[in-house]
């Protein structure tokens, strides 16, 4: 009997830290801008054989965890050579990578990962380098000719120039500090959004609770 009841406070107290877990301790990788839109393929590498540096102004709600960027290899792809990353904040480093860059596909999102923590939320500018093996391979990064970005602008030899990049930006959080995001995209309707927004966080405690109640219900028919 002792045993039995050991192990129903051990289920209870299991059941309501998987709760607090998945609410409030557990990250997700949320996507807060994609930009699909392009015009033409900015060069990353001159015809003097000089890398063209590539930046682009952005924000991040949240800590940084990935970077998408639209890139263009001319139907040839590279056997060697790197892309490097620089994150810039008030002209001071945060981060800086090199990535291979035999791995551009044309015309596809390359993924650039971000170590965890080094980049938290807020205004930077990120900045792209080609330094290909080849000089006869040729990398590019997509281009949009108008400013529809909100948070940033695109930066050609450290010029400002009209238009964004072709990209997609990632940062960490938590089902939390998503409540207010999620409530804000949900249409207004005869039910308050709030009330929505409650009706589901009760769905997904009923049916953990189930799952809780049907454990129990096994554990008691295993116990001696």
């Amino acid at each position: 009997m002792k045993l039995k009841k050991t192990l129903n406070i051990f289920l209870l107290a299991l059941f309501v830290f998987l709760q607090i877990y998945l609410f409030f301790i557990k990250n997700f990788q949320v996507l807060d801008y994609s930009r699909y839109m392009n015009e033409f393929p900015q060069p990353l590498y001159g015809k003097d054989n000089r890398t063209v540096e590539v930046s682009q102004s952005f924000r991040t709600p949240g800590p940084l965890s990935r970077i998408d960027i639209l890139l263009a290899n001319y139907k040839v792809k590279p056997k060697g050579g790197i892309l490097q990353l620089g994150i810039f904040k008030d002209n001071r480093c945060l981060f800086l990578k090199k990535y291979p860059a035999n791995i551009v596909e044309d015309n596809k999102f390359y993924t650039f990962a971000i170590d965890a923590g080094k980049v938290p939320g807020g205004n930077y500018t990120l900045q792209l380098k080609h330094f290909p093996k080849d000089k006869k391979e040729r990398l590019a990064v997509w281009i949009f000719r108008k400013d529809i970005y909100p948070y940033g602008n695109l930066y050609i030899k450290a010029k400002q120039k009209p238009g964004d990049m072709t990209f997609r930006v990632y940062y960490i959080s938590t089902l939390w500090q998503q409540k207010g995001r999620v409530i804000e995209k949900i249409p207004p309707l005869w039910l308050s959004r709030f009330w929505i927004v409650i009706g589901f966080l009760l769905t997904l405690l009923t049916i953990n609770f189930i799952f809780y109640y049907f454990i129990k219900r096994l554990l008691n028919a295993t116990a001696p």
